[in-house]
C-alpha cells in the first residue's frame, strides 16, 4: 500500500483598496490557481497539480486560503502563486450573461491581490 502525502500551502490575501469582507470563493481562487498554472508549466503542469488540488479553506474576513497539493506537485504550485495576477478577470467576465453580475464580478475582483 503506497501512502499519499499532502501539503498544504496558506496564501494570503492583499487587497488593493481597503476592504474588511471579500466577496469571493474557493471555486474562484481554484480557477485562478489552475489556470495559472497551465499558462506557466503547460498541459503537463496542469496534469501533475491538477490531481490531488483542492482549495480547503477560503475565509473572506481574514483574507487567508488554505491550498491542498499532492507532494509532487507543491514546487511547481509554489511556484506559479507569486506569479498569480488580475489577468485572468477577461476570461471570467466573457463567461457572465447579465451586465449587472459582470459589473459587480469586476469591482469583487479589482479589490483583492494574491500573494504567497
Amino acid at each position: 500500500m503506497v501512502r499519499i502525502k499532502n501539503r498544504y500551502i496558506v496564501v494570503r490575501i492583499v487587497p488593493q483598496a481597503d476592504a474588511k469582507i471579500l466577496n469571493f470563493h474557493d471555486g474562484v481562487l481554484a480557477k485562478c490557481v489552475l489556470r495559472n498554472v497551465k499558462k506557466y508549466f503547460g498541459d503537463y503542469g496542469l496534469g501533475i497539480v491538477e490531481h490531488g488540488f483542492r482549495v480547503k479553506y477560503c475565509n473572506e474576513r481574514t483574507k487567508v486560503a488554505i491550498i491542498r497539493c499532492l507532494h509532487r506537485s507543491h514546487r511547481t504550485l509554489t511556484a506559479t502563486l507569486p506569479l498569480i495576477t488580475m489577468k485572468f478577470l477577461n476570461e471570467m467576465v466573457g463567461q457572465i450573461v447579465s451586465a449587472k453580475e459582470r459589473n459587480d464580478f469586476i469591482k469583487r475582483v479589482m479589490e483583492f491581490d494574491l500573494e504567497q
